[in-house]
């Protein structure tokens, strides 16, 4: 080619940094019913407060917020599915003389509205002042609104001033009537739904999806962890691992029935208790998710009373502290990373002897929470899946440092989608897996490690399909889950080295 043209200089950038992403690896989805807030609409909360101000204060039986509160308290990502049905919003007329002149209406439905209640007092220039309250509490003030037909098209007009501003109610004004009656008007009616098995497993037709199916695709919403707080229902529960089994990246946490007894929990998570159409009829066998029990007994501040919530919320939480803590490699039990802080009791600790039966005995596979009233207080003290052949994915610490490696291996390969299936794109797939590889073998999360991506794996027929495969053999760390001391008396004098033996 033939340059021409004034005397210049080019620059030419060419790309090389390439990295894997920072990936967060406790994020939950939660399915609830909560008494406000919009339904099937995931909504990230990431404290207390707006959990409270988005779906309404707990009420005593109200076991999905209660155990949203217990993650909140140790992590800070958790996206909210509100579900329910016969929800009924609280109402209140405010009065012109005998007549009613305004109807008011709490945002949304639930019993949070009956909190509500509007003081009308005179305005400080005209019209009117109304204060809208929540159990008591004065949050929000508008002052000067006006009423009447003539005054619709007024910037102070009752609905211009409140509807679309209020983060409490809407209002809907007669037009016929141009003053209130001074007064408290309290709202009543107002009822939370219930959510039935159907609500929480949810529906996906076309793109509107409802209840769990709203995490079903991981391309939409990344969480790691997956949990329908004390809905325990047999539906439910193969929904759950069907979405983590789907999705390949998160694990499900399966709460028990209150009440039940170590026997029973056994016989539940086995599928053979009787007494009850929801109780499960088949044997959950997955690695995607586990089984924790029992419930935990917690001081609720919002009804000023203990209750027992399900351990769920207690979990989620601790695997965001194990996480804070260590990494998603680190099982999150024991005395340093499993340990209930709020927890004030448990339904019942299982004796050393039950606690085998549970989780050391055949294939059973119920993670034991345990009082150990003189050492070291309210412990989670295992760390199973529900998978029920013995290898390495039957424990948590190994299948979330898996779903961690395939999530973020990933996200990175993914830029390499559509490069040339040839040397040059297998080396950069082994340059930027081997890094994350030992990065984690670093983090005591893997004892070793390959990556092979070569003309081995990369045959012409695998290329002529448009394929590239890379393999990736892992040897993950093992949590030492039974202590041995072996203990030797010698007699005096003895030369230690000669008793030396291994294992």
């Amino acid at each position: 080619m033939v340059m021409s043209g004034a005397a210049k200089v080019r620059s030419i950038e060419l790309d090389l940094s390439l990295y894997v992403p920072a990936l967060a690896t406790s994020v939950v989805g939660m399915v609830l019913s909560g008494n406000k807030g919009t339904k099937n609409s995931p909504t990230l909360i990431t404290d207390e407060g707006t959990l409270v101000n988005t779906f309404g204060a707990p009420e005593v039986s109200d076991y999905g917020l209660l155990a949203a509160i217990r993650y909140l308290r140790k992590g800070n990502q958790l996206w909210v599915v509100r579900v329910g049905s016969y929800d009924v919003v609280a109402s209140k007329s405010l009065m012109s003389g005998a007549s009613a002149a305004v109807l008011v209406d709490a945002l949304s439905t639930g019993s949070w509205g009956n909190e509500l209640s509007v003081v009308v007092t005179t305005g400080s220039v005209q019209g009117y002042q109304l204060q809208v309250r929540e159990s008591g509490v004065v949050r929000e003030t508008y002052d000067n609104v006006l009423l009447g037909l003539a005054n619709v098209a007024d910037p102070d007009y009752i609905s211009t001033r409140i509807n679309g501003v209020s983060e409490y109610v809407v209002v809907t004004p007669d037009t016929a009537y141009s003053t209130l009656t001074p007064a408290t008007y309290t709202l009543s009616g107002g009822v939370s739904g219930t959510a039935d098995s159907a609500d929480i497993v949810g529906t996906q037709v076309g793109n509107t999806a409802t209840g769990l199916q709203l995490f079903r695709n991981p391309d939409v919403y990344d969480i790691d962890l997956l949990a329908t707080p004390g809905i325990w229902w047999k539906d439910v529960v193969a929904e759950i691992l069907s979405i983590a089994e789907g999705r390949g990246d998160a694990f499900g946490l399966i709460d028990p029935p209150l009440g039940l007894s170590v026997q029973e929990v056994v016989e539940w998570h086995n599928g053979l208790l009787t007494g009850d159409p929801e109780y499960l009829t088949t044997q959950p066998n997955s690695s995607y998710a586990g089984l924790l029990y029992p419930w935990v007994q917690v001081y609720d501040s919002y009804s000023g009373s203990d209750l027992f919530v399900p351990p769920s919320g207690h979990w989620a939480g601790q695997m965001a502290y194990s996480d804070f803590l260590a990494d998603p490699w680190f099982a999150p039990a024991g005395m340093t990373r499993g340990v209930l802080v709020d927890a004030l009791d448990i339904e019942y600790s299982a004796k050393d002897g039950e606690r085998d039966y549970m989780y050391g005995t055949g294939l059973n596979a119920v993670n034991p929470i345990v009082n150990f009233k003189s050492r070291g207080g309210i412990v989670i003290w295992g760390q199973k899946t529900l998978l029920r052949n013995t290898t390495a994915l039957n424990r948590i610490n190994v299948r979330r440092m898996l779903n961690y490696l395939k999530k973020i291996i990933s996200q990175a390969v993914r830029a390499l989608l559509f490069e040339p299936n040839d040397s040059g794109t297998w080396g950069s797939f082994t340059r930027l897996v081997n890094p994350v590889l030992r990065d984690v073998k670093a983090r005591r999360g893997l004892y070793d490690f390959k990556v092979i991506c070569d003309a081995t794996t990369n045959t012409p027929a695998v290329i002529d399909r448009s394929t590239m495969i890379a393999k990736i053999l892992l040897q993950p760390t093992k949590a030492a889950e039974l202590i041995e001391l072996q203990f030797t008396l010698l007699p005096t004098g003895a030369n230690f080295s000669e008793f030396v033996t291994t294992p």
